[in-house]
């Protein structure tokens, strides 16, 4: 497992005081090197896991826009509960996995739109949190523990890749960390924890170094990664979140602390259900919802906006010193990139 270095020591006795400050009754275990290294440090807490039910993806072939042209579910693609099972049998975990049907997969999407009163297809990637956050109230859990922004503050996304100066970052992004999943506690009544938003452990994110963020292997560091052409063709590909990585390795089977970056709604299949989005929408639909300003990213979602409409949800016209989102022109503050309606970027 290695020895650690000085930046992974001190990340670990930063996120020893994070979850030691921050106790909860469950933790939402993805089985990433995230919330596992959270596991891993407290292993009191119920373990939750939410998946796509097997089989209920409706065929072996894939259901996504992103994999359709694969002959077969690409590498990563709904590993989430056997990741989750490996880290729960190497801890000894008090842990549950939920897998939901599509049917309850869908209901939960629609409360997830009303919840946030937008269709971002983004929203597939909540649904295992709603779900989970459910079934900890179902066991009398109040707080509950996740692994958000570890990505953020780790160097775990993409497009962080050409950052040089990560204290200069995080002091732009620091401020405006809001993890999704906040909403959707204070919707069920449910406090939640983030220990990497602890100070101690956003103090060693920002004195960290690119050399203590990324490393190259191989294999491919991130799920999505895959579906890039250029990038398949180098024979290192970059991986985020080394110290956080140095930590893991210290603690968990070595497959955990180097999973490759899997965003929920692929590691827990519900990108499956793009599918069944994309049959929501019929022939005389189209002409309408295709008119401008209505923009969409495929026909999933399309779905979306068609579940948005069912809920009785409309879009939110511009107000005073507000501009129109260019995918559905809902109201934005001047300078905001991102529409919460939509899930355009940039919206303006």
């Amino acid at each position: 497992m290695g020895t650690a270095n000085a930046a992974a020591a001190s990340l670990q006795r930063a996120l020893q005081r994070a979850v030691r400050d921050s106790p909860a009754g469950a933790l939402l275990l993805s089985g990433g090197v995230d919330s596992a290294t959270l596991a891993a440090l407290d292993p009191r807490p119920v373990a939750i896991t939410v998946v796509l039910a097997v089989g209920e993806a409706g065929s072996s072939r894939p259901a996504c826009s992103r994999c359709a042209a694969w002959a077969s579910f690409p590498p990563g693609c709904g590993q989430d509960g056997e990741c989750a099972a490996i880290v729960a049998r190497h801890l000894g975990l008090d842990w549950r996995l939920v897998r939901l049907s599509i049917a309850e997969a869908l209901a939960t999407l629609s409360d997830l739109i009303r919840i946030s009163r937008g269709y971002d297809l983004g929203l597939l990637n909540d649904i295992p949190l709603l779900a989970g956050l459910r079934h900890a109230q179902g066991l009398g859990v109040t707080r509950v523990r996740t692994g958000d922004d570890a990505d953020s503050l780790f160097g775990g996304y993409s497009y962080l890749r050409p950052e040089t100066n990560w204290g200069a970052y995080l002091a732009r992004r620091i401020p405006a960390l809001h993890p999704p999943v906040i909403r959707l506690g204070e919707a069920l009544g449910v406090e939640v924890s983030f220990p990497y938003l602890h100070p101690a452990v956003l103090a060693v994110a920002r004195g960290l170094s690119s050399a203590e963020l990324a490393t190259g292997r191989a294999e491919f560091g991130a799920f999505v990664d895959q579906f890039d052409p250029e990038l398949a063709e180098c024979a290192t590909k970059p991986w985020g979140k080394l110290v956080l990585r140095q930590v893991a390795a210290m603690l968990l089977p070595e497959r955990i602390a180097w999973r490759p970056k899997t965003d929920l709604q692929f590691g827990a299949g519900m990108c499956r259900l793009e599918t069944e989005l994309a049959a929501l929408v019929v022939p005389t639909m189209r002409s309408v919802c295709d008119s401008p300003p209505a923009r969409f990213i495929n026909p999933a979602h399309h779905g979306m906006r068609v579940l948005f409409d069912r809920a009785g949800l409309s879009i939110p016209p511009p107000g005073p010193g507000e501009v129109a989102c260019v995918g559905c022109g809902a109201g934005l503050a001047a300078g905001r990139l991102h529409c919460s309606t939509c899930g355009a970027y940039p919206a303006s």
